[in-house]
């Protein structure tokens, strides 16, 4: 069937139903009530049923065009819960491996060689200590145990050194708390109060080394030489 025969059809066909629509009842009872209105009111029937059609024809493509918007936003939620999925991964893989945390004589050590170190006054040392390891911000099954460190006569530089090399004995152990107070004597200096816990950090599991390879156990037999 060409282009021309398939116009004719098409043509055809709607005459056809435009006939059967203009025989029926309902039409006819739409066109007398058309009829017998007022010019203005034919006219506002017009523009409405003008309107309704249009709006039908229009709402086609709306549909179309609401759900390429929600494919859209589905596929851009997709996408941003892949790159955070990403992001924890690779996050994940580079955070280090921290080791357990040493004994507390061993970090008392520590920080007694640091004291020593920082050449500080006798009356300088008030002492270090073990103090309880619970806290708001590490619970007590995550703490190996807590160090309270005391200091008088301090200069801001002393402390944040102090602080700073105290932090850094060990990756697993953190400063919990400090407090600074005015001395009493000399209040261009500070009391200082440091406060380190220990992380009770898991020891890596140990990877069982690979058994042996099982030996063969058949001997192999002497070669037998002709004489």
């Amino acid at each position: 069937m060409n282009l021309d025969d398939l116009k004719d059809k098409i043509a055809t066909d709607a005459r056809a139903t435009w006939d059967r629509i203009q025989e029926s009842a309902a039409f006819n009872q739409l066109r007398d009530r058309y009829e017998n209105m007022t010019p203005s009111m034919q006219k506002l029937t017009l523009y409405g049923g003008v309107a309704v059609v249009a709006l039908i024809i229009l709402s086609v493509p709306y549909s179309y065009y609401s759900g390429s918007n929600v494919s859209v936003e589905e596929f851009e939620g997709k996408r941003m819960t892949i790159r955070e999925l990403l992001k924890v991964s690779r996050e994940s893989s580079e955070v280090p491996n921290i080791q357990p945390a040493p004994s507390m004589d061993m970090i008392r050590s520590n920080i007694d060689n640091l004291i020593k170190g920082a050449n500080l006054l006798p009356e300088q040392i008030k002492g270090t200590e073990v103090a309880s390891s619970s806290s708001n911000l590490i619970p007590q099954n995550l703490s190996e145990g807590a160090l309270q460190i005391r200091l008088a006569k301090l200069n801001l530089r002393q402390i944040v050194d102090l602080g700073y090399k105290f932090q850094s004995i060990n990756p697993s152990l953190k400063m919990n708390d400090m407090t600074m107070t005015a001395n009493r004597e000399d209040s261009r200096y500070f009391d200082v109060v440091f406060k380190l816990v220990a992380l009770a950090v898991p020891a890596a599991p140990e990877i069982a080394p690979e058994p042996p390879a099982p030996k063969n156990s058949r001997k192999k037999r002497p070669v037998e030489t002709e004489e």
